[in-house]
């Protein structure tokens, strides 16, 4: 697929108009600015006096400082530099020689949101989509553990693709999946449903970085997020979010929650610590499908036409 190729290729310029996330939720405060590569670029992150979270683009528009080697002064990220200092929207609102500020004196503000124990940002001016959810439940539902899952030496579409790909279930895993009979695509999701009396695998790729998916097995209903965000062209960063249903506000019911949920998450990284031999390694490229494949290749297709532009200056 030579459109597949492009977005392999590190000349490529652009990244997918999709929701990444950014860093754990509880790692971004109102203290100190948090610094991470992103996009291709670097980004930072804190919290406004409000307590949202803001994530804009780190380099300083005077010299090219990283903002996240600065401070937060009354709400506002100051550079450790010349000490300029810039507002919730990006504009600079204070330089301390008193000279006027000049027009170009601003950063990039990404269109943000917090969901699922993340920080997240929209790669572009405004979103295209809501925040990604997992299906059949609000965050307020669950119990939840948030965590990163490390840097992988791919896009973050090529791990997402393992929502799809039912074979490797099988194969790598030792699952007993069974492949659905059609999947649901529409302009920024494709979703499946698999159900039978014992069995219920409810899955959505949200964008080209997010599968999440509510899976019952064994009577247990789990829930999971996973997410990747680009980190330059041909690398990524990945994090997880693992959920259980709450339960009565008991002691012996939050620990029966507790239980469950370190169950689900002892799962979880089984598949993730088979999986990152194979990820981690590989050169990858759509070579030679087989029928068994035709989910695989429309998401193949679907992540190959997906919006993409560069990262708002």
């Amino acid at each position: 697929m030579k459109d597949i190729d492009r977005l392999l290729d590190p000349n490529t310029t652009g990244f997918h108009r999709a929701w990444f996330p950014v860093a754990l939720a509880r790692d971004v405060t109102a203290e100190q600015p948090l610094g991470i590569d992103l996009l291709g670029t670097r980004v930072v992150a804190y919290r406004d006096p409000s307590g949202s979270a803001v994530v804009q683009t780190a380099w300083c528009p005077h010299l090219g400082a990283d903002l996240s080697r600065g401070e937060i002064i009354e709400g506002q990220i100051r550079c450790p530099y010349h000490h300029w200092r810039f507002d919730q929207s990006g504009a600079c609102a204070h330089i301390p020689t008193g000279d006027k500020i000049p027009p170009g004196a601003r950063v990039f503000t990404f269109p943000s949101a917090e969901a699922w124990g993340l920080v997240w940002a929209f790669n572009g001016d405004a979103p295209l989509f809501h925040v990604p959810t997992i299906p059949g439940v609000t965050e307020q539902d669950l119990t939840i553990e948030v965590r990163k899952r490390g840097t992988r030496p791919l896009p973050p579409w090529v791990g997402t693709s393992n929502g799809i790909d039912f074979q490797h279930l099988r194969a790598l895993h030792g699952l007993s999946a069974s492949t659905p009979k059609t999947v649901s695509v529409s302009d920024y999701a494709i979703e499946y449903r698999i159900e039978t009396d014992r069995y219920l695998q409810h899955g959505r790729i949200t964008g080209t970085n997010v599968f999440a998916q509510h899976l019952r097995r064994e009577g247990l209903d789990t829930y999971m997020l996973f997410a990747g965000a680009p980190i330059g062209r041909l690398s990524s960063r990945g994090f997880c979010v693992v959920g259980v249903q709450k339960v009565a506000d008991k002691a012996a019911d939050r620990h029966l929650a507790a239980a469950r949920l370190d169950g689900v998450c002892g799962f979880v990284e089984r598949l993730l610590a088979e999986d990152d031999p194979v990820l981690n390694t590989m050169r990858f490229r759509v070579g030679a499908l087989v029928r068994s494949d035709r989910h695989l290749a429309r998401y193949f297709k679907y992540v190959a036409t997906f919006p993409s532009g560069e990262v708002p200056a």
